[in-house]
């Protein structure tokens, strides 16, 4: 085990004191920032919250009744107005962003003119139609018309009634699962790198033949896939933390969806557990690709086959995520590589039972220790073949004199 852990810090050293391993760890994290930025930005842009005109020649808003304002959005000013005239006016000096008029025959037609210079902004209009919906229930009892007015609430329930979902949606803490899925799939992309090259510094500078001296293969396998293991967890404790202060942030901003970050840490768990185990059987199989071609830049030709074999969930899903416990459902849920985006998809509309997920961790434990058995073998096979190619079936050939 010392020599394991030797070489594990070795191989941790190597790649995290580098420049360019900074720039890993922050690319992820700037580019979800400029993401939610520039959505923020956008969205800022489509609203105005300067006040509105109207004119009510129809007389339905005498005694206006404000309306009641959902969400976090700021409540937009209505501004009352006798004449056209005094509302253009007003339009002009950018006292308001437009102005609505209802004419006498507003109840008949409900034909309305809308008057602006610049487009009003979204919640502008949103919020008129409530205002102006209030006002014509305004013979109802205040309650009955606010409640209409507020819309409806729609509660989305699972099948087996453990999910619950509000009218506003999946929160943070629902899509937890998800994101985690997610993280491992970056973590995969941004170290196949790493993998890949986790042993070609020893074939290139060739002090291959030193180190074979004094350890096995499979000691040297297991400490450059510890190591790597390692460098991947860094950034994925640093993703963490930066996404913690993130949602932080974005709670005390009042940002809605940030609001409720309850989560089932059971379903977590399960999630995390299966993450584990199939980063593992990833990387290794990584290392042995990585062993067995004749130049990193072609073994890193082969890690976006790990990403896509991860994403068939995405590509499949509208065919489980309606009935999540069909065969096809239970079968991707077992698989190596698709059990893990998976049973994630489930979880959000569905209660994945727990022999499920207990057989998804033992399939990717026994896969990942497969994997690192034969990235040990592939390493012993092809360690003192420069510039020739390892081919697979070789791996699973009975050992012979002068392997």
């Amino acid at each position: 085990m010392n020599k394991i852990w030797r070489v594990a810090l070795y191989e941790y050293r190597r790649n995290v004191f580098k420049k360019s391993f900074l720039f890993t760890l922050l690319s992820i994290p700037l580019m979800v920032a400029f993401s939610v930025g520039l959505g923020f930005v956008l969205t800022s842009l489509e609203n105005n919250d300067l006040p509105v005109g109207y004119i009510d020649q129809a007389h339905v808003m005498d005694e206006a009744i404000p309306a009641p304002v959902s969400g976090q959005s700021e409540p937009v000013i209505f501004i009352s107005f006798q004449s056209e005239n005094e509302a253009r006016a007003s339009l002009e000096a950018q006292e308001i962003q437009a102005y609505y008029v209802l004419p006498s025959d507003y109840l008949e037609t409900r034909r309305i003119e809308l008057v602006y210079a610049k487009k009003p902004g979204e919640n502008a209009v949103r919020q008129w139609y409530d205002f102006l919906q209030i006002n014509l229930l305004s013979d109802q009892p205040e309650e009955i018309a606010s409640r209409t007015a507020s819309g409806t609430d729609v509660t989305v329930r699972s099948l087996d009634g453990k999910r619950t979902m509000a009218d506003s949606g999946p929160t943070f803490g629902n899509f937890m699962p998800v994101f985690i899925s997610l993280a491992f799939l970056a973590l995969i992309l941004m170290s196949s790198g790493f993998l890949m090259g986790a042993v070609a510094e020893e074939k290139e500078n060739r002090t291959m033949e030193i180190v074979v001296t004094s350890i096995s293969p499979l000691q040297l396998i297991g400490g450059k896939l510890l190591g790597v293991i390692a460098i991947g967890l860094t950034l994925l404790v640093t993703w963490g933390l930066i996404v913690l202060a993130g949602v932080l942030a974005a709670r005390q901003m009042g940002i809605g969806w940030f609001q409720d970050l309850g989560m089932d840490w059971s379903v977590v768990l399960a999630t995390a557990a299966i993450a584990v185990p199939s980063y593992v059987l990833v990387s290794a199989l990584m290392i042995t690709i990585g062993t067995m071609v004749t130049s990193t830049q072609e073994g890193q030709s082969f890690s976006s086959i790990f990403i896509i074999f991860h994403m068939i969930p995405l590509y499949v899903g509208v065919a489980f995520l309606k009935n999540p416990a069909n065969s096809l459902a239970v079968t991707l849920s077992l698989l190596p590589f698709t059990s893990l985006m998976t049973i994630a998809m489930r979880n959000l509309f569905y209660s994945v039972p727990a022999w499920q997920v207990a057989v998804s961790v033992c399939v990717q434990t026994l896969g990942a220790l497969g994997a690192i058995w034969l990235a040990s073998r592939a390493f012993r096979l092809g360690m003192l073949r420069y510039g020739q190619r390892l081919r697979w079936r070789r791996l699973f050939q009975s050992r012979q004199l002068g392997e």
